[in-house]
């Protein structure tokens, strides 16, 4: 099931910044294509998707670490949690990922 993806005001700078930056041009492909499995697939197993505890912690819901780069200095990971899903009038669901931060691994 496709997956809709909402940025928090955060997550939007931060991509605005590697859309901005010409040096980033290749992360930003990578970070995109980590967007599209997010999307598609939050299972793939490129992601290598797991649970982020300290951010699950202090932001009260499961915050999950989606892997954009491996074996890189400063490799960047995307940050999300699942909902809230959406309805429509005629009571049809839309699952939703919210999209917290886009950033090299702390």
């Amino acid at each position: 099931m496709k997956r809709e993806l909402r940025f928090t005001p955060t997550a939007d700078a931060q991509l605005d910044a590697l859309e901005a930056d010409p040096a980033r041009k290749n992360t930003l492909k990578q970070v995109r294509k980590t967007l599209g499995y997010l999307e598609t697939n939050p299972r793939h197993p490129s992601l290598q998707t797991h649970e982020y505890r300290s951010l699950t912690e202090s932001f009260g819901a499961k915050v999950f670490e989606a892997y954009v780069q491996q074996k890189t200095p400063e490799a960047y990971r995307v940050f999300f949690h699942y909902g809230p899903d959406e309805q429509n009038a005629g009571g049809k669901r839309t699952p939703i990922i919210t999209i917290v931060a886009i950033t090299p691994h702390p």
